[in-house]
């Protein structure tokens, strides 16, 4: 009977916060997770409210960057992939950037590494939306 009892408290307390496998980001009312792999950003799309930190951690093979669409708002320079363990990590968790969004609005952004204008690279791209 405990055991089913921890069992329930510990799936309940998994429900209020998520952690990206791997991701080393954990989701929570002020803080949302992107990952970037394999030349996407996951969830692409993303609706926060007004003082959101979006974390985006790099868990693909290659170094990428989050760019905002008019490069002005935000550029996080290089983002290292997971090191060790094979192309797509297993070793160390690769690198995140952070940004705290203060301002309503919607803001596209890509990776500049591998920009939208290369076709192989047109879908590359995501949408942070904010709210009041």
């Amino acid at each position: 009977m405990l055991r089913s009892v921890t069992l329930s408290a510990l799936a309940l307390l998994a429900c209020k916060s998520s952690t990206s496998p791997g991701s080393g980001c954990t989701a929570s009312g002020t803080v949302a997770c992107v990952t970037i792999q394999d030349f996407s950003f996951s969830p692409a799309t993303l609706t926060i409210k007004a003082g959101t930190t979006v974390q985006w951690t790099n868990n693909g093979p290659s170094q990428h960057t989050t760019t905002s669409d008019d490069a002005a708002t935000w550029n996080s320079g290089p983002i290292n992939p997971p090191t060790g363990g094979g192309p797509y990590g297993g070793g160390s968790a690769g690198s995140s950037f952070s940004f705290t969004f203060n301002a309503t609005g919607t803001y596209g952004y890509h990776c500049s590494l591998h920009p939208p204008s290369v076709p192989q690279y047109a879908g590359f791209t995501g949408t942070i939306t904010v709210t009041q």
